[in-house]
């Protein structure tokens, strides 16, 4: 369902076609909520369908036409009750942490190798997310621009200051992944240093039951 709301919101900015508003939610909402652009397409049709937007003609170059998608007082009025709504927090669900507590099946090395690539994605998405709030305090992005230019001026610092709220939360929550990205270097740093070389090895092979030993 938030999907469709984002595209909602997107559309309040002001009338796009279909490939307007695939780029615009990936340089937008598309950092807080993954779509691939043919689901952004197939919830467009469905968002038609229900009425909450429509389309309109409108020339392209000299003999074509394209299509315009506006949003509907039905869809603005899906918006509003959607931001009324309150969400219960997702359960966590995130195959790096699920992965990080067997770490022991597998070598001293290959645990650096998992920490080192998330804390090194961190760093590029916390960076990542400060541009684009520092583009947002500037009012410097195409969105927020068409937004603002038809919003009334009382809302201005609100639409600005949500976002770069949100982004700067994100850079934030980044920061913190790679805080604790090094300190699980650290700790595999100690661990190797008190279990002694066992170099390529997995510390803690899985094994069946009828193939363990006892432990010494």
């Amino acid at each position: 369902m938030s999907l469709r709301h984002a595209l909602l919101a997107l559309l309040e900015a002001g009338p796009m076609t279909g490939y307007e508003l695939a780029k615009q939610f990936d340089a937008s909402a598309g950092y807080v909520w993954h779509a691939h652009h043919p689901q952004i397409y197939t919830e467009l049709r469905r968002l038609e369908a229900e009425g909450l937007v429509e389309a309109e003609e409108a020339p392209r170059g000299a003999a074509a036409t394209k299509r315009l998608y506006v949003v509907t007082d039905a869809g603005c009025d899906a918006l509003l009750a959607w931001v009324a709504e309150s969400d219960e927090p997702a359960r966590e669900r995130d195959p790096v942490l699920l992965k990080a507590t067997y770490l022991e099946y597998g070598s001293f090395d290959v645990a650096r190798g998992h920490l080192r690539r998330h804390r090194d994605h961190h760093r590029r998405m916390a960076a990542g997310w400060e541009a684009h709030a520092d583009d947002l305090e500037r009012r410097d992005t195409t969105l927020l621009r068409r937004r603002l230019a038809h919003s009334p001026r009382h809302a201005h610092e609100a639409i600005v200051a949500y976002k770069v709220h949100v982004y700067r939360g994100l850079s934030e929550r980044s920061r913190g992944e790679v805080r604790w990205a090094e300190q699980g270097l650290e700790l595999v740093d100690r661990l190797e240093a008190d279990a002694g070389p066992v170099g390529d090895s997995p510390v803690n092979p899985p094994t069946p039951p009828e193939r363990r030993s006892p432990a010494s």
